[in-house]
């Protein structure tokens, strides 16, 4: 009887194929990373993370959650730990690093240049270490206090480029005349909370800020600025569109790079959002500090950390060599918008708005004016944020509420949270 020769074949076939195949192909381990970074730009930085550690012989297995300012992807995070399925990596920022550190579901993070302090700033090196041990990679650092402008606009309808919030404000009623929106927001309650913030920092500064909501002094909880602030608040509402109800903050962005809106008021995440969409710094679109906080910085960084239940240890070596490489905090920040969490890098080659963040960034270490983002995880628990949130969110759309009575609120609130 003769053998079909197809069966005989087969398994050297498949054996020639299977030695053929690239070794990388077996090497291949894999990382699930849960994250926030679901808009444009966003997903373009993580691109870099995602390609960077390819090369490497590291699968990032993406698990994005929606929503702006990671609260949804919190939630879903305590349920995966809760059911001790824990993703091999999460992005986690400010204060939650050390409470989920205390808890102790986080692994220690042994590496060498993790280890060297006079890699980051202070505040970086406070904010990833616990105990003594250091729990957290960080990758980046967002200056929040941005305003971001469109400069057709302000050229055709020679209007000059706002400096002041009088400027900002004076400037409303030729834009409405040209059919132009003079503030894009979003009427959700993480973005009235961080225009909010901005704000505050705006009247009082940066050792104010601290006092008020870090410190929660007596003597802050009451001060006029306060009030001023939310009156300032309310103002700036008189520059938004009808539409603002749950627009989201890269939707804002869009009116402002297509010329229906000639201002936003947003972190510099917007930056890394027109990137995405190809538009190029200095000629479509401009950056000024917001007025008042040009030696401030309203900060947040960007950090990840890595849980002790993961089963795969191994890729953690590879996963914060790559995270802390010069090139990937470089082209990470270049995507992003932001300026690298590593201070020993040249900033030479990107725009004039990361150069002037992280010359502030510099100085503000030293001087006395950084401020930790309340609405941006940086200086709260959760639970104290949506607190916060909840009186800003309800002053922005009750018109019924004083700016007084928020201010009572809002002190009433943050001592009951000391």
């Amino acid at each position: 009887m003769m053998t079909d020769p197809r069966v005989t074949l087969a398994p050297a076939v498949m054996w020639i194929a299977l030695i053929a195949m690239p070794t990388c192909a077996y090497a291949m381990q894999s990382l699930e990373v849960l994250h926030w970074w679901t808009s444009s730009g966003e997903q373009q930085s993580a691109a870099v993370l995602k390609e960077r550690l390819a090369d490497r012989n590291l699968l990032w297995v993406d698990y994005p959650v929606r929503g702006g300012g990671g609260d949804s992807a919190m939630a879903v995070l305590k349920a995966r730990v809760i059911d001790r399925s824990p993703p091999g990596a999460a992005q986690i920022i400010g204060p939650d690093i050390q409470h989920w550190a205390q808890l102790g579901f986080l692994s220690p993070l042994h590496h060498a240049q993790l280890d060297d302090t006079s890699l980051f700033y202070p505040v970086v090196n406070e904010l990833i270490r616990v105990q003594g041990q250091t729990v957290a990679i960080p990758l980046s650092i967002h200056r929040i206090n941005w305003m971001w402008l469109n400069p057709s606009v302000f050229e055709r309808l020679d209007i000059p480029l706002p400096t002041t919030w009088s400027q900002l404000e004076s400037s409303a009623p030729v834009l409405r005349a040209a059919g132009i929106i003079p503030l894009a927001h979003g009427n959700e309650p993480w973005q009235n909370a961080t225009l909010f913030e901005i704000v505050l920092l705006s009247q009082a500064g940066a050792s104010f800020y601290r006092q008020y909501f870090i410190d929660r002094d007596e003597s802050a909880l009451t001060d006029p600025s306060v009030v001023a602030a939310f009156e300032q608040l309310r103002t700036l509402k008189t520059l938004m569109d009808p539409h603002i109800n749950q627009r989201e903050w890269q939707q804002a962005s869009r009116l402002v790079a297509d010329g229906e809106a000639a201002v936003q008021i947003m972190g510099d995440w917007v930056k890394g959002e027109f990137s995405a969409w190809g538009l190029v710094p200095g000629e479509d679109y401009l950056c000024l500090p917001v007025p008042g906080t040009n030696e401030q910085h309203l900060y947040s960084i960007d950090t990840f950390v890595m849980f002790l239940d993961e089963p795969n240890a191994v890729p953690m070596p590879t996963f914060i060599d790559t995270l802390l490489s010069p090139d990937l905090q470089r082209d990470f920040s270049l995507a992003k918008g932001t300026i690298p969490a590593r201070k020993d890098l040249p900033v030479t080659a990107v725009d004039d708005c990361s150069r002037a963040s992280h010359h502030v960034f510099g100085q503000a270490s030293q001087s006395g004016m950084l401020a930790p983002s309340i609405a941006h995880s940086m200086a709260m628990s959760p639970e104290s944020e949506d607190a916060v949130f909840e009186i800003v969110h309800r002053f922005f759309n009750d018109e019924r509420m004083t700016p007084e009575l928020a201010a009572i609120q809002l002190a009433q609130t943050l001592r009951a949270l000391k």
